[in-house]
């Protein structure tokens, strides 16, 4: 079966269109942690098909990020396993996957799975058990966030936080002020996102100040 038959092509559109949306790096990490498909390898199989189209030189850029971010996910893989098996409840779990975005890939899946099956062939269900429900419980995270993004309020806070300056944030703001000046927007800004990188946290930060500044004008 091809990549594109294992993936949809309004999952697949959908998703290029936020990576292309992206104006640089810093941005990559908060796209990576809402929408984990662009992470899995039929993703990136089909978009690299369409890289090799001579006009696609700004998807060549960002699949050269993705490429980069996945390389370094890779390395962190025996920490975030180790801290999805000390989570205990869904909240601790929540965090580990704010740390460690690759926690909801389907490899991660895949290796967590793999190790639930030693598990279980070494007599030790109750680890095996244990092991399974964190990724059920991973799974719904996963689509959450990935249901999230595609709601309008999901689509203005990332374009939001992804406006190339404060400028083009402030007429993001004027043009989804119904679903942005909410207190659930904040909340997520606050709250829900994480930058995985010191610049996408800056840029994180100085967002949710605004936002925090906009609404705060538009009551006054």
């Amino acid at each position: 079966m091809s990549a594109e038959q294992n993936l949809s092509n309004d999952a697949f559109q959908s998703a290029l269109a936020h990576l292309l949306a992206l104006p640089d790096r810093a941005g990559l990490a908060a796209l990576v942690e809402h929408e984990p498909l662009i992470m899995s390898d039929e993703f990136l199989a089909v978009a690299r098909q369409a890289a090799a189209n001579p006009s696609a030189e700004a998807l060549r850029e960002r699949l050269a990020w993705l490429t980069d971010l996945r390389q370094r996910a890779e390395q962190d893989v025996p920490a975030a396993l180790q801290a999805v098996l000390a989570a205990n409840t869904l909240e601790e779990l929540r965090q580990v996957v704010d740390r460690w975005p690759l926690t909801l890939t389907d490899a991660f899946a895949e290796a967590v799975e793999h190790l639930a099956q030693q598990f279980a062939d070494a007599g030790q269900r109750e680890a095996a058990d244990g092991l399974r429900q964190r990724l059920v419980a991973l799974a719904q995270l996963r689509l959450y966030r990935e249901t999230w993004t595609e709601t309008p309020q999901g689509q203005a806070i990332f374009a939001f936080l992804n406006a190339e300056d404060d400028a083009a944030a402030l007429s993001v703001f004027h043009a989804h002020r119904d679903l942005l000046d909410h207190p659930e927007a904040q909340w997520t800004l606050d709250e829900v996102l994480q930058g995985g990188d010191p610049e996408s946290q800056r840029r994180l930060e100085k967002r949710r100040a605004l936002l925090r500044y906009l609404r705060g004008e538009e009551h006054a």
